[in-house]
């Protein structure tokens, strides 16, 4: 019996050293692709008084035209707008900014001055907008507030975080 253990104990230690001695690699590479490359405007907007509503374009501020500028290398990649316009509440009761295609690639089913995304204090996270042909694109931003009372000058800032994804 101790004699039939050694020979199986023998073969299992071929086999195994078999299996060691037996080894291959293989070697898989990627390019990740940069889809989109994205320019932004900052903008100062200047004062608004206690109660007061302004409206501004890229014509009061021209730093509110072309306010963002992407180039794409394909098709169907969705610009996805973020913004921190909810934590204005404390000083504004309304805050909408508009977004409009102001350049649009030939082949696109979206027009010059169609309105691409709103972002507002209730909403400040649009869906996503479509840019459904490889192309250069810019947008305009156009602002509509209105200032709460406040007890002394209070300095705001709006943040919008602008990223590219592919289809």
């Amino acid at each position: 019996m101790l004699g039939v253990f050694f020979v199986v104990l023998s073969l299992l230690i071929v086999s195994v050293t078999a299996i060691v001695y037996e080894s291959k690699q293989q070697t898989l590479t990627q390019t990740v692709k940069d889809i989109a490359t994205i320019t932004l405007n900052n903008a100062a907007l200047g004062n608004i008084e206690e109660a007061e509503t302004k409206s501004l374009t890229k014509t009061d501020i021209p730093a509110l035209g072309n306010a963002i500028s992407t180039t794409t290398t394909k098709g169907n990649v969705y610009l996805h707008l973020n913004s921190d316009i909810d934590s204005l509440s404390d000083y504004f009761t309304t805050y909408t900014i508009t977004v409009k295609y102001a350049t649009v690639p030939g082949g696109s089913s979206h027009s010059v001055g169609q309105t691409a995304a709103t972002m507002t204090i209730a909403a400040p996270d649009p869906s996503a907008v479509t840019l459904d042909v490889a192309g250069s694109w810019t947008f305009d931003f156009s602002i509509d507030a209105t200032a709460k009372s406040v007890s002394s000058d209070q300095a705001t800032t709006a943040t919008i975080v602008v990223t590219a994804e592919s289809a």
